[in-house]
């Protein structure tokens, strides 16, 4: 059994199959939110209605553990100013992130990014509903458009 968990990639998170996507590795959001790291993301968002579950409305993919995609349900696009065209805040604060090398949108609703290093997927998504609360707060700053 030994060589099992040492044969294991290094994204991978106990308990939690991922699904495989043409070569991708994904993990849905539900599947992750109970890992103490998504559970302590998810109580530091600002308490709102609109970010009620959020990690359920998120999934992360990767195929090495560094190049990974973010995307969101489109009932969440509107919450971070993703529907819009042209908006980037979403991007510039995922791209801010210190845990962060390289940040690309690549749809309406799909970012993708390296890391730093080898991260396990439900670190990445702790670390990606952080960037929503943030972006949240943000937007909540702005003026009314």
């Amino acid at each position: 059994m030994s060589w099992l968990r040492r044969s294991r990639p290094g994204y991978a998170v106990d308990g939690v199959e991922p699904q495989r996507v043409d070569g991708w590795d994904v993990f849905d959001g539900d599947a992750l939110a109970g890992s103490p790291a998504v559970a302590e993301a998810a109580a530091r968002l600002p308490d709102d209605p609109a970010l009620e579950d959020l990690p359920g409305y998120l999934a992360v993919s990767t195929k090495d553990g560094r190049e990974w995609t973010l995307s969101f349900d489109d009932g969440k696009l509107v919450v971070f100013g993703l529907s819009r065209p042209g908006s980037d805040l979403f991007e510039q604060v995922l791209t801010a992130a210190p845990w962060t090398e390289s940040v690309e949108r690549v749809d309406r609703e799909v970012f993708l990014f390296t890391t730093i290093g080898v991260l396990p997927a439900d670190v990445v998504l702790a670390h990606c509903v952080d960037v929503c609360g943030e972006v949240f707060r943000r937007l909540g700053d702005s003026p009314p458009a």
